[in-house]
């Protein structure tokens, strides 16, 4: 029932998250800026410091770890490549490429996000204080996860109904999560592995897409601020919670 509670608060997150994007694509720009330092503060202050954490406990070296991150980061550049190559030789396409890229990055978000419902449900087991503290820290972050996910598979455009799809399935994510952790945890190191992936996926999405995107549309130093107040959000939310 705890379980429940906590990832359901994470769905609403979620949802939010995603509302807003839809709401304010006149300041999709901003959006986009301060998505990318969101991604990047998830990534430095989050995702990979579990990562090497886990890999600690695995007796693994670091080089693994970052190893995974760098083989996620090219996996990710050669997909878009080849869809690049495939669907728009003479590059005159470029938002059907990005709308792909940004559904990959958005199934990335909802693995993600299942994975955020399990570490709740984990925690509840141990008692309710942990399972509160591990959910405050995803309830945090997942309106920036459903504001992402509107970003990525949108870039920007008016949102469609397979485009809230997206939305709907991050924000179910976290209670499917918990309620599989209910029933099997994931091994440490496939979630290492998952964790080192996902980083590298995130940083590419947020240097290679999301920025370049965000200061095409406004080259204005706005978009650097809010980039920063995005990795300024989570470096502090994370502080706090002391996830």
């Amino acid at each position: 029932m705890v379980t429940l509670l906590f990832t359901s608060l994470a769905m609403c997150s979620t949802l939010v998250g995603g509302y807003i994007a839809i709401k304010a694509r006149h300041r999709i720009h901003l959006l986009m800026g301060l998505g990318a330092g969101v991604l990047l503060g998830a990534v430095f202050f989050d995702l990979l410091p579990e990562a090497l954490a886990i890999g600690v406990e695995q007796s693994w070296s670091t080089r693994i770890i970052l190893g995974i991150v760098v083989a996620g980061f090219l996996i990710f550049y050669l997909a878009e490549r080849l869809l690049v190559l495939h669907a728009c030789p003479e590059g005159d396409c470029t938002n059907d490429v990005h709308q792909h890229i940004g559904r990959l990055g958005s199934i990335g978000l909802i693995v993600h996000s299942t994975l955020d419902g399990a570490a709740i449900g984990a925690a509840a087991l141990v008692n309710w204080r942990t399972g509160l503290l591990v959910a405050l820290a995803v309830i945090a972050h997942d309106m920036s996860d459903g504001l992402n996910t509107i970003l990525l598979v949108t870039h920007g455009e008016q949102a469609r109904r397979r485009d809230v799809l997206f939305l709907v399935l991050d924000a179910l994510a976290p209670v499917a999560g918990g309620l599989l952790a209910l029933i099997v945890l994931p091994p440490a190191r496939a979630l290492a592995v998952f964790l080192g992936f996902a980083s590298g996926f995130f940083l590419y999405t947020a240097t290679s897409d999301l920025l370049p995107e965000a200061h095409r549309r406004s080259p204005s130093l706005t978009v650097s601020v809010a980039a920063i107040v995005g990795i300024i959000f989570i470096a502090v939310a994370v502080q706090i919670i002391g996830r």
